[in-house]
């Protein structure tokens, strides 16, 4: 599993974005070992699988 930091400097692109993706379900996040959803009120890092950096980047246009 990844941090958001390193998925970022894989793709180029800000931390910000990397989290915009996670939560408009481009790419899939975990946090304590269970599946991210947005709102569920839980606090922990996120992480990444690493099968998210052979993916394409999402692009501005499919958001």
């Amino acid at each position: 599993m990844l941090r958001v930091r390193d998925v970022a400097t894989h793709f180029r692109v800000h931390p910000a974005t990397v989290y915009r993706w996670i939560h408009q379900g481009f790419i899939p996040a975990y946090r304590n070992g269970q599946p991210f959803k947005p709102g569920d009120g839980a606090t922990g890092a996120l992480r990444v699988p690493e099968s998210v950096l052979n993916s394409t980047v999402p692009t501005e246009e499919a958001a």
